[in-house]
């Protein structure tokens, strides 16, 4: 090893030139095969990070769930099964009053949870760019919204 001042011979452990008294930079040298090793590494641990990353998101994804959706296809459909449902005309429950405010208010309630869940949906897809069954929800949308306006026809005809 030799002084970068003044070329001096200096010995391995020495921190400072005996005949200048500069301080003894100790560089190391690397071989062009140790540098793109390093960059290959460093290359792999950012895949490594952005596959955790990605594995992390998928995870978070996987649970999001949307508590709107099951309420809102249920009642829809236990709204429309009572509208069609054909009643005994002995029971003379299918044309009375109390049956038709029935099946309008579980209409209404299923058009709550119908807007609920689309509200819950748009959320998660400005956040995370994900819907949580978009077509079960169109569907009870549909299915809640053709019942509330039939319901509400038959109690205003009455």
């Amino acid at each position: 090893m030799y002084c970068r001042k003044c070329g001096a011979k200096l010995s391995d452990t020495a921190k400072f030139c005996d005949s200048c008294g500069e301080a003894v930079v100790v560089v190391k040298q690397r071989s062009d095969a140790q540098k793109y090793a390093q960059r290959n590494e460093e290359q792999k641990a950012k895949k490594e990070k952005a596959e955790r990353k990605k594995r992390k998101r998928e995870k978070k994804l996987d649970d999001l769930k949307n508590p709107y959706v099951i309420p809102a296809i249920g009642t829809a459909i236990l709204a429309f099964g009572l509208g069609i449902f054909p009643w005994p005309s002995s029971w003379g429950v299918g044309t009375s009053l109390w049956m038709r405010i029935l099946i309008f208010v579980i209409a209404l309630l299923s058009d709550y949870h119908c807007t609920k869940s689309r509200q819950v949906n748009r959320l998660y897809n400005i956040q995370y760019r994900y819907q949580v069954k978009p077509k079960v929800v169109t569907t009870a949308t549909v299915l809640a919204g053709v019942t509330t306006v039939v319901a509400l026809f038959a109690l205003v005809t009455m």
